[in-house]
């Protein structure tokens, strides 16, 4: 019965804060996104990062 399984999905996300994007502020990485997505976001893989415009390109998973 799988009715009960969630299912992980992902997006990829362009992101500003990227002050956050260091292993001893992952906690805190996390509760920005799923505050400012609004999904159930379980993990983060980082992508790209632009010191120049000092943003982040980010692969969020999370559940549905």
């Amino acid at each position: 019965s799988g009715l009960w399984l969630k299912r992980e999905l992902t997006k990829t996300v362009n992101y500003e804060r990227i002050e956050l994007i260091h292993l001893s502020k992952e906690k805190e990485l996390l509760e920005d996104l799923k505050t400012r997505t609004g999904l159930n976001i379980q993990r983060v893989e980082v992508l790209k990062i632009d010191f120049l415009k000092d943003t982040a390109e980010l692969k969020v998973f999370y559940l549905q």
